[in-house]
């Protein structure tokens, strides 16, 4: 790491440090269930603060920017992890198909949705719609059983799905992604596979009702839920009335 990136680091470093409050880090630490270190920052303040030290150090070119993320990944502090992930978000424009692995490692230190969501549904999301070489990776990513990784590998389906350019090219593959993991018994995993179809619907009504309605018999009621708050009310009638076919045994929240 240069001279110019380390210094980014600890001034970035210092202030979320500086600007966390302990009542407000044991309150998310408990809510996340999170072994690590809290500063107790909330989210909106630790995007000031990237801004803030992006601004005084200038724009990174990619080398710099994967220095900085794996630094502010390193310790195993909460809000230079979050920061991290927001510093890719911001410069997701200089990331290149291959970062995908750089994605996944921190995907897989992650174990909780407040950084796989920031990370798989903005940053991975964002980089999809520019390099469309990557929707290998998160198709596999939907495949594995670790539930961090498959409810990444449907979030980075939200940004390109909400694109008008993207919705016909990324509304196939995610479709035959999904349907598969309409059983999957955890929660993180069908509330996933529901928040998408729910922000799709808002553009695409037709497509998410017709395709989702041959299927919510098998889905679970989460899923179903989410689904259906933005479809108009006899589609949603007609979805909540399909979900009620399947057998008793098979039914779930």
């Amino acid at each position: 790491m240069d001279a110019a990136t380390a210094h980014l680091v600890d001034d970035l470093t210092t202030a979320l440090r500086e600007a966390g409050d302990p009542r407000t880090a044991e309150q998310t630490r408990r809510y996340l269930k999170s072994d690590l270190h809290h500063h107790g920052v909330r989210m909106p303040v630790i995007r000031t603060l990237v801004a803030d030290a992006a601004r005084t150090h200038g724009p990174l070119d990619r080398p710099r920017l994967l220095s900085c993320a794996r630094a502010l990944w390193h310790p195993e502090v909460h809000e230079t992890r979050i920061a991290a992930a927001v510093l890719l978000e911001r410069h997701v424009h200089v990331l290149k198909a291959e970062d995908t692995a750089l994605l996944e490692d921190l995907l897989r230190d992650s174990d909780t949705w407040a950084l796989v969501d920031l990370l798989a549904g903005s940053v991975a999301g964002r980089l999809l719609l520019r390099e469309p070489t990557a929707l290998p990776t998160y198709r596999r990513w939907a495949t594995e059983d670790t539930q961090w990784i498959r409810r990444s590998g449907i979030l980075t389906f939200l940004v390109p799905l909400a694109d008008p350019d993207g919705f016909p090219h990324y509304w196939p593959p995610f479709t035959e992604t999904a349907a598969p993991l309409l059983t999957d018994p955890r929660f993180f995993v069908r509330k996933a596979l529901g928040w998408v179809l729910r922000q799709t619907s808002r553009q695409h009504p037709d497509e998410v009702y017709d395709w989702f309605l041959p299927r919510a018999a098998h889905a679970s009621g989460v899923t179903v839920r989410e689904t259906v708050r933005h479809l108009a009310p006899a589609r949603t009638e007609a979805l909540l009335t399909a979900h009620k076919q399947q057998k008793p045994q098979a039914r779930s929240v």
